[in-house]
């Protein structure tokens, strides 16, 4: 049974277990004691929305501020007390947590709270874990209400939420079996994360390789200028809506670092000569000439020959190589390397602060010179182990969403009555 969905007549419950609404096993929102005073510059808890850490639900950086600024305008609450994010997105990303360590046993936070105070016949632990499973999340986005962007989960809908509840002793079975398991479940998450951030960080340890190696500090460099054809794009205006002769037309969002991404490609209306002068040939080298970040100044893409007839924007800079004398593929390489991203961003500094590279800047690049049969013997190595890393990112891809499925797999089962 799911405790989201409607109950089912005659349905069987764990012995012991009942429904009930979460209103009448907790104080929602419950009052500061009267008389609640402090000298003004005493320590106090205080936790603002960010402290609250969303995958692992606790309060992992609390501040500590003067009584004197938090006992006013914020939300009051205590040792134990469950603290649930009311205002979208936080809550839909699970912010939240049980109080705990609060200096005095009591502390402040942001008024996007609600406050859950456990009954005699529940513990905090139960209401806590029961709130952040997905499914409630879900249905509690269906009781929003107030204006886009500022949606809040009204307390009226927790009061009414229907819960399963078992006795104590259950209940803290359960959430010790649950806590434990999140636990490990984390530390897989993390182990795994760390590892596919060690797979993606290898293709730039290859080029290093490469490109820093001693031999490579001995490859005689050309400008880009004296070995390439280099040209601009075509500007992309309102005028160009596709009519009557319109071709497929790169932008800057299209060229990743490495790789064209052709989920999305525009069309555009062109003339005969334009489709002449900017057709893109196989082996076209793509840079993007600026770019908000400096870490995607300068990426690079090589143009496979799909989509067919295709042009590509003013802010896309072509290379085209003799490929009888040098590899695309390469020079690609090269680039994208940190030896080659480094002369970019030098190239592309501006005595404004902008970063942007331009046809001129390009031609004064310079780029290895070696022998096309060493070029391509570098290149196929390079491609075997980038492949080689492909698969490993994959599949370490793959094991974390599939981690990444067990938290919300595990609640389900704990109040299903499975655990």
């Amino acid at each position: 049974m799911n405790v989201v969905e409607k109950r089912q007549v005659g349905e069987k419950l764990p012995k012991g277990w009942k429904w009930v609404k979460l209103g009448e096993i907790c104080e929602i929102n419950p009052t500061r004691p009267r008389g609640l005073s402090r000298d003004d510059d005493s320590q106090t808890t205080f936790v603002p929305m960010p402290s609250v850490d969303a995958r692992l639900g606790k309060i992992t950086s609390p501040e500590i501020r003067p009584f004197s600024e938090v006992r006013k305008g914020y939300t009051y609450f205590e040792e134990n007390d469950v603290l649930f994010a009311k205002i979208s997105p936080c809550m839909e990303n699970g912010k939240h947590s049980i109080a705990s360590d609060l200096i005095d046993s009591f502390g402040f936070g942001t008024t996007e709270f609600h406050v859950l105070r456990a009954g005699s016949l529940v513990i905090p632990g139960w209401i806590h874990k029961f709130l952040r499973q997905p499914k409630i999340s879900e249905e509690a986005v269906e009781h929003f209400s107030g204006s886009v962007g500022q949606q809040r989960v009204p307390a009226e809908y927790l009061s009414n939420l229907e819960i399963l509840l078992p006795p104590l002793p259950e209940q803290k079975r359960i959430v010790g079996i649950l806590s434990d398991r999140l636990t490990a479940i984390d530390k897989a998450r993390t182990a795994t994360e760390t590892q596919l951030k060690a797979a993606k960080a290898l293709p730039a340890a290859y080029l290093r390789q490469v490109f820093d190696s001693p031999e490579a500090q001995k490859w005689k460099r050309k400008k880009l200028g004296d070995i390439a054809l280099i040209s601009g794009g075509i500007q992309k205006t309102p005028h160009r809506f596709p009519s009557s002769f319109h071709r497929s037309y790169l932008t800057v969002r299209n060229v990743q670092r490495g790789w064209l991404d052709l989920s999305t490609v525009e069309r555009f209306e062109i003339t005969l000569g334009e489709l002449e002068r900017c057709r893109l040939e196989c082996g076209d080298l793509l840079i993007v000439e600026g770019n908000g970040s400096v870490d995607h100044i300068g990426r690079n893409a090589i143009y496979r020959g799909e989509p067919e007839d295709c042009i590509h924007q003013n802010h896309l800079i072509r290379v085209r190589l003799d490929q009888t004398k040098d590899d695309p593929d390469f020079l690609s390489f090269y680039l994208n390397s940190d030896f080659g991203k480094k002369q970019m961003l030098e190239k592309a500094m501006t005595t404004t602060g902008l970063h942007t590279l331009s046809v001129s800047k390009i031609q004064q690049m310079e780029a290895p010179i070696i022998s096309l049969e060493n070029q391509r013997k570098i290149t196929l190595e390079i491609k075997e182990r980038l492949l080689t890393v492909t698969k490993l990112e994959r599949s370490l891809q793959s094991q974390l969403n599939t981690i990444n499925q067990l938290p919300a797999a595990t609640l389900r089962q704990a109040f299903n009555g499975e655990l």
